[in-house]
């Protein structure tokens, strides 16, 4: 078995956003099961909500952390755009460990909405990988040279996705199980729990059980990420206003 290593305590995996639903855009509810690229997975991604402006600033603020009592992390390793160079790549999000997170976070700890919005993807009947399926998908990096978009998909494990409108979306992965209620289509409001704290998609869910909770969260824009490619200040600067109820200054 091929050892996966995430560097300083984090997980990398991450595509780029709505190419699983790329093809389906022009439908007005729905784009059914789209296949996410790995063997015997199907999810349902709606499509999000469409606006023909750009999100603003306040649209980039007001948000809760989806842990309670949970802060940034201090490691740059654990933010968007930290390295990863066994993908070569960069992390697409941020990482809640039960370290460097201001609060206790283990299997279980609820996850909840950052801001309200209606769900467009919620993996209910989610399957865990297996040790055929992990050195399958790691022999098509190998072969590709990089991951792409729907392996990538496939390590995130466990998601839901909420719309947030002015293309805004927040992505919560590698969950161990959906709250009840959280079903495609349906209205959340900011601070509900939408799920729980697990291992879901990470390598160490196959080759070292118990070892790798955590939740990864992402604030997507449009079909990129929020703070890409800006250096680390500008980056966290972003993220500090996010989760404050003013945007960042000029």
């Amino acid at each position: 078995m091929r050892r996966y290593v995430h560097g300083e305590r984090g997980c990398a995996l991450h595509p780029a956003v709505f190419l699983v639903i790329l093809s389906c855009l022009g439908l007005a509810a729905a784009c059914g099961e789209a296949s996410s690229g790995a063997p015997g997975v199907a999810v349902t991604i709606l499509v999000p909500t469409a606006t023909p402006e750009a999100p603003g600033p306040q649209d980039l603020a007001g948000f809760i952390f989806p842990i309670e009592g949970a802060c940034l992390p201090t490691s740059d390793n654990l933010m968007p755009n930290a390295y990863r160079g066994y993908r070569h790549g960069v992390h697409e999000g941020v990482d809640f460990y039960d370290v460097d997170n201001c609060t206790p976070i283990g299997p279980g700890t609820e996850v909840r909405a950052a801001k309200g919005g209606r769900v467009i993807r919620a993996d209910i009947e989610y399957k865990d990988l297996t040790a055929a399926e992990l050195e399958e998908l790691y022999a098509h990096i190998d072969e590709l040279g990089t991951s792409d978009a729907q392996t990538l998909d496939r390590f995130r494990g466990r998601q839901v996705w909420i719309d947030h409108g002015r293309g805004v979306v927040t992505r919560y992965a590698h969950l161990g199980g959906l709250a009840p209620g959280i079903d495609d289509g349906v209205t959340v409001e900011q601070g509900q729990v939408v799920g729980y704290v697990g291992e879901s998609g990470t390598p160490e869910s196959v080759t070292n059980p118990g070892t790798e909770y955590h939740l990864h969260f992402e604030i997507r824009v449009g079909e990129g990420f929020l703070g890409e490619g800006l250096e680390p200040e500008e980056m966290r600067a972003l993220y500090e206003a996010a989760f404050s109820a003013r945007p960042a200054p000029d």
